[in-house]
Order: structure tokens, then C-alpha cells, then sequence
């Protein structure tokens, strides 16, 4: 069951990730199954409901930080529910790993995009979004990476289960 669960977990995740650079936006849906899919995770686990509170806690936190940055900066609102729920499967636990791997994978897919938006002809066709100079960086792409890379922490067993 658990592989199921975190082959979903994966699946929602590289689809953030896709559907950021594409299109610079990340459906509600794919947050909310990421939510609704560690319920499901948390149920089957068989630890006590009370040992999830630090999850809780992570996700809610933030959350706050992100729709503060969402409302101050500019950051994505897609981008602040998909780094809540992430940090909700992360708890205190995985935390400061996944904190230190989503800075890793942002640092990394700037330079990678810096690199392509340079080197990328500038033929007849023109170029997808992600790829023009002066776009925005797709946070999701580094999120659902980053989140993915830092689950197999575990020997690829999903946090806290």
C-alpha cells in the first residue's frame, strides 16, 4: 500500500512540476490531493493521529510564510500551496533536509535557466515562456523536485512512515 501511496506521491508532484513550467501555474487540485493523499498515508500507517501534530504544525507554517511571500512578493500563490503541502509530508523531521534540497534545486534550475535563455537560438519559432529572457523562474518545477529528491532520505519510504 505504502508504494502505491508513494508512487502517487511522485506522480503529483512531477505533475506540479510539469504544469509550473508549462503553463507558470500549478492546479489547486494537485495540493489538495497532496493533502488528501497523507491523510490517507497517516491512516494506513498505524501511528496514533497525536503523533502527526508536527506535520500539522510544518505544513500550517508554511503556508502563512508562503501566502505572506504570495502577497508581498509576488510569489506564486500555486507556489506557496505546493511548498505547504510538502512540508506537511516533511514534519520537523525531514524538514531542514527538505529546506536544504528545495535551495539546492532553486539554485540549480536558475542557473540551468540562465544557461538555456542564453544559449537557446533565437530562431523564427518562438520559444516557450520558460525559456525568454526576464521570465520568471518556475518555483514548482524546484518544489516538486526538490521534495521528491528529499523523500528518498528515507530509502525511499515516505516521511514519518
Amino acid at each position: 500500500m505504502m508504494s502505491a501511496i508513494w508512487a502517487a506521491f511522485t506522480i503529483l508532484f512531477l505533475a506540479a512540476a510539469v504544469s509550473d513550467a508549462r503553463t507558470y501555474r500549478i492546479p489547486n487540485w494537485i495540493s489538495l490531493a497532496l493533502v488528501a493523499l497523507f491523510v490517507v498515508a497517516a491512516a494506513v500507517s498505524g501511528q496514533p493521529v497525536v503523533s502527526f501534530w508536527p506535520h500539522l504544525a510544518v505544513g500550517a507554517s508554511v503556508f502563512a510564510l508562503g501566502y505572506g511571500l504570495y502577497i508581498l512578493t509576488g510569489m506564486g500563490a500555486g507556489d506557496a500551496k505546493l511548498s505547504a503541502a510538502a512540508a506537511l509530508w516533511a514534519g520537523f523531521s525531514g524538514f531542514y533536509f527538505w529546506a536544504f534540497t528545495l535551495a539546492l534545486t532553486m539554485s540549480l534550475l536558475a542557473l540551468a535557466l540562465i544557461v538555456a535563455r542564453r544559449v537557446l537560438p533565437a530562431g523564427e519559432a518562438p520559444r516557450p515562456k520558460v525559456f525568454q529572457k526576464g521570465a520568471p523562474v518556475p518555483l514548482g518545477v524546484a518544489i516538486g523536485l526538490a521534495t521528491i529528491a528529499a523523500s528518498w532520505q528515507f530509502d525511499g519510504a515516505l516521511w514519518a512512515f
